[in-house]
């Protein structure tokens, strides 16, 4: 795996450079990182050998922006495994545990900070079997620190078609699937993705911005680049981001020279008039994807950041990230269309195909669904080859077999190639950069007891704020009020999904409405919003 051996390379040439620092002042350097994950992969190897496990069995790696979460990353693809990493801040526990359970693994490395072992204990606890070995924060940091540990064999490397990570996403069956990135999708993206505004930024030593949780593939855009490059990774972790005046300080604290980011992070940020060149004189490059990213929001940062090269790009966690990319110039911010997500990498096509099942394409300019085809596209779901074969097929791109993913993403392609994406066709939506499937929360409210029907909608104001709302029809008579039942029901939801997937708004109906086919009236209930 090309990433490994860059990461090697930096530990023997560079040392003593940094490659993660938290902005609580937390920090790892090169000839650390590779300590530690080769006494993590040696550890990992003599415990699969002990319990007798298959050599690829993925693990699970909880906690929460520790750069012993990275190192423990590095040290599961070293001892031939891919990792699955889980936010403990952003999924709720019984989601955890559920993965887990998914998952099937018997080592979990549970790495929630020292000062947070009521949320460990909660997991462990929570994870009905005995057969799971839970390494915690303490043995991994004794790893970390054990001068005399074993070095890991490259011949055990994940590589090629071996799965590198599995990220779990939203389900329209109320439960979490996991998208199979291979190393060889991993490496591809990793070489493409560092060509992405470096005309005005030097990767060598370039800083990189980490706001999403490990647990977004978001995440993988600058700890894929970071460490591919001998950067560093200097992560925003959960306390900053929920304190508006702490941020700004962590911000300006980074000394970031790349931004990496969902649209809507941003967005937040440009309302403190602080944010702008003199809090961050460094950055000068912004690379957004996640969601789609509005004029206004890159001509206000053309404004604030008059140096800053500005990229916007799109792609799925099964293609591995992003696959189109493009340069905003203040031209493309200023018009009034929409702005399109450029042209796709070298290795990968994209196809808007006018059918339901087959690539037949549609012509430039007409709508379609957009299906990717090449080297990044993921091996699937994890254990859910029912769903596997519904999204994902085999097809050639330049006389190789490679995957094709059906996004469930509208867009058409414009004479220059470019993708102008233009929303879902399904039920899934993008909401602050995460990937949310309504159906899964509709599952999660018809499954209480009081709750009769549910739709869930996204709601788009003029200025382009959105929120999720839940629309409900009791399965009694409600005794409270509204307010009460609806924040009652947001509470229950808390407990089982991550934040960003709990409605702002509870309506309660009477009936659910309907079109005059017979199907629920979802454009009537997001009117009503």
């Amino acid at each position: 795996m090309e990433y490994l051996e860059k990461i090697s390379e930096y530990a023997r040439h560079i040392p003593d450079r940094k490659a993660v620092v938290t902005d609580n002042g937390v920090e790892m350097t090169y000839g650390q990182l590779q300590a530690a994950s080769e006494a993590i992969a040696s550890f990992i190897e003599e415990l699969s050998t002990k319990k007798g496990l298959d050599p690829h069995v993925p693990i699970p790696v909880y906690g929460h922006k520790n750069p012993l979460m990275i190192a423990t990353f590095v040290g599961c693809l070293k001892s031939g495994h891919p990792y699955v990493p889980i936010d403990q801040h952003s999924v709720p526990l019984e989601r955890a545990v559920g993965i887990i359970g998914q998952i099937g693994t018997t080592i979990v490395f549970d790495l929630s900070s020292e000062d947070e072992q009521s949320g460990a204990s909660a997991l462990q606890a929570a994870v009905d079997s005995s057969d799971v070995t839970f390494v915690d924060y303490t043995a991994v940091a004794d790893l970390a620190c054990n001068e005399e540990h074993r070095s890991s064999n490259p011949e055990h490397w994940v590589t090629g078609e071996d799965l590198a990570y599995i990220l779990f996403t939203s389900g329209s069956t109320g439960t979490p699937k996991g998208v199979q990135v291979t190393s060889d999708c991993f490496d591809n993206f990793c070489r493409w993705a560092l060509t992405l505004g470096s005309d005005a930024a030097p990767r060598d030593g370039a800083i990189y911005l980490n706001q999403a949780p490990f647990s977004f593939d978001l995440s993988v855009y600058e700890l894929a680049q970071s460490l591919a490059a001998g950067g560093t990774l200097f992560c925003l972790t959960k306390a900053s981001q929920d304190d508006a005046r702490l941020m700004l300080e962590s911000l300006g604290a980074s000394h970031a020279t790349i931004w990496v980011s969902t649209p809507s992070f941003a967005e937040l940020c440009l309302a403190n008039p602080e944010f702008n060149s003199d809090l961050l004189p460094c950055c000068k490059v912004f690379l957004f994807c996640g969601e789609a990213l509005r004029n206004t929001t890159a001509a206000r940062l053309q404004e604030r950041f008059p140096e800053g090269v500005i990229v916007n790009s799109y792609g799925p966690t099964e293609s591995t990230v992003a696959v189109t990319a493009t340069v905003v110039s203040p031209a493309m911010a200023a018009a009034a269309e929409p702005l399109h997500c450029g042209v796709p990498r070298s290795g990968t096509r994209i196809v808007i195909a006018r059918d339901e099942e087959g690539l037949a394409e549609a012509p430039v300019g007409e709508l379609g669904e957009i299906v990717i085809v090449g080297d990044t596209v993921a091996k699937g779901y994890f254990g859910r080859d029912d769903l596997t074969s519904k999204v994902f097929s085999e097809t050639e791109l330049n006389g190789k077999a490679v995957r094709a993913y059906r996004t469930g993403d509208e867009g058409f392609l414009d004479e220059e190639g470019n993708l102008h994406c233009r929303g879902r066709i399904d039920l899934q939506v993008k909401l602050n950069g995460f990937r949310i499937e309504l159906g899964e929360i509709e599952q999660n409210l018809v499954e209480f007891p009081d709750v009769k029907e549910a739709a869930v909608v996204m709601v788009t104001k003029e200025n382009g704020a959105a929120h999720l709302e839940a629309h409900v029809v009791s399965a009694g008579e409600r005794t409270e009020s509204d307010f009460r039942e609806g924040l009652a029901l947001k509470n229950r939801l808390k407990e089982i999904l991550p934040h960003y997937m709990i409605p702002k708004k509870v309506v309660f109906h009477d009936a659910l409405p309907m079109t005059p086919n017979g199907k629920l009236d979802r454009k009537a209930l997001a009117n009503k919003g």
